[in-house]
């Protein structure tokens, strides 16, 4: 008998603040985030969920931890991620935040220079134990499933998300999407343009397809052994 993963789910968009008032962030909701976690608790898993602020309600048997900067969801992330078998990075973290938090409010101008810096590579630099699957998600405009297996390569994902953005509407939202799935054998499963209920489904079947294969494996090489 298979046991229920502890999966632990990013999502939604981070924000990172310009001054008192205002912030830098993405079109991200946080749909798909919440998909994965309705269909892993429905597939009877136990799920914690880490989010930036999310336009739908996650699934209330989650555990939810609410963050809002890229900082605080990679600080709640590896606190959490050593008790978790799966992490699924689906949050769409702000790529940059400005150097310098201005204070108060910033008067109305004509011309405003804001200096930036890059936000935390999450998933690349969290620490993990044998045995975890990661996955991770990217957003591709040119030669989507060269450059997601280079990321998937470079992070050492276990699973990546591949997503086509070609121009023909915003990916956020409920909104289908042209989406593939490539594991570490550089293998892909082309999905075509899909809802992110049924992405969510096709995820967790790869993932569940990745954690118990890989179990039966490891048994199978005990008893060789005995």
């Amino acid at each position: 008998m298979t046991r229920p993963l502890h999966i632990l789910i990013s999502a939604g968009p981070t924000r990172e603040p310009i001054d008192r008032v205002r912030f830098l962030s993405n079109y991200s909701t946080g749909l798909m985030g919440s998909c994965l976690a309705t269909e892993a608790i429905r597939r009877g898993h136990r799920v914690t969920l880490v989010s930036g602020p999310m336009s739908f309600p996650p699934p209330r048997r989650a555990r939810i931890v609410w963050v809002e900067q890229a900082s605080q969801m990679q600080a709640a992330l590896r606190q959490r991620l050593p008790k978790a078998d799966v992490l699924i990075m689906a949050a769409a973290v702000c790529d940059f935040e400005p150097i310098r938090l201005m204070a108060g409010k910033l008067p109305r101008q004509g011309k405003l220079s804001l200096a930036l810096k890059a936000t935390p590579d999450i998933v690349a630099n969290l620490p993990r134990r044998p045995g975890q699957l990661v996955v991770g998600f990217a957003l591709e405009t040119n030669r989507p499933v060269e450059r997601a297996l280079a990321k998937l390569k470079r992070k050492h994902l276990d699973l990546i998300v591949g997503q086509h953005l070609n121009g023909t509407g915003t990916p956020f939202g409920k909104q289908r999407v042209k989406a593939f799935l490539l594991d570490a054998s550089g293998v892909a499963t082309l999905l075509g343009r899909i809802s992110k209920t049924v992405l969510a489904r096709a995820i967790l079947d790869k993932i569940e397809g990745l954690w118990y294969g890989q179990q039966k494996t490891r048994g199978q090489r005990r008893l060789q052994k005995a």
